[in-house]
């Protein structure tokens, strides 16, 4: 077996080294970057491995992990322990990612995602291409503390990163308090205003009292 071992803080991949001319060699205007303490390229498998501080830049995407195998000839790689991927099409996090470089796709288990104003977490996170991206079975919210105030539980999140989110089969939850069904919600990530409010508060006639609203938009 044939192996290149490179170490150190920073080690840089481009087409132009000899010895590796077959990884993506197809795209001469594009270049793949792996940084970590320990990378090697497997001759015979055509595998990059990386350990330790893994980082990745290629087509305009981040992805930063603690371990990586990727091939030179799929573009298919292996993303493990302390995922994060961050590209146009959002960001999102866990702990094992498969994902192709070429392709911008890929699927994440037990992930966090993010794509403004929301953050979310899913049994699953598929990476469908560079501009949505599917959660499955999870919660979105705007809060972004490890216990939110409020989510919306749904058993398929579909996020189009600053363009719109659509869900299906909505469980409102007030804390952990469920407090409404929706079949599905659709909301423009264009439009800063939800469509959903709830406003919590108290006063001495009422006490304690949660004021709501729903926005509808009505088409021509």
């Amino acid at each position: 077996m044939q192996k290149i071992l490179v170490q150190g803080k920073c080690a840089y991949f481009l087409f132009f080294v000899a010895l590796i001319t077959v990884a993506f060699a197809e795209d001469n205007k594009s270049g793949i970057i792996i940084n970590g303490d320990n990378v090697e390229f497997l001759a015979d498998s055509k595998d990059f491995t990386a350990r330790g501080n893994v980082e990745v830049f290629y087509k305009g995407a981040r992805l930063t992990c603690d371990s990586l195998v990727v091939n030179t000839e799929t573009k298919n790689g292996i993303a493990q322990g302390h995922v994060r991927l961050d590209d146009s099409g959002g960001i999102i996090e866990g702990e094992k990612l498969e994902y192709n470089f070429d392709e911008k796709k890929g699927t994440l288990l037990d992930g966090n995602f993010r794509a403004t104003p929301y953050f979310g977490k899913a049994e699953r996170v598929d990476k469908v291409n560079d501009s949505e991206f599917k959660a499955i079975r999870g919660y979105f919210t705007t809060c972004n503390l490890n216990n939110p105030h409020w989510r919306m539980k749904s058993r398929k999140i579909r996020v189009f990163p600053e363009d719109k989110i659509l869900t299906k089969d909505d469980t409102v939850f007030i804390g952990g308090m469920p407090i409404a069904y929706l079949p599905q919600y659709n909301h423009s990530l264009k439009d800063p205003i939800m469509h959903v409010q709830f406003i919590p508060g108290k006063n001495k006639k009422i006490g304690y009292y949660m004021l709501s609203a729903w926005r509808y938009n009505f088409t021509d």
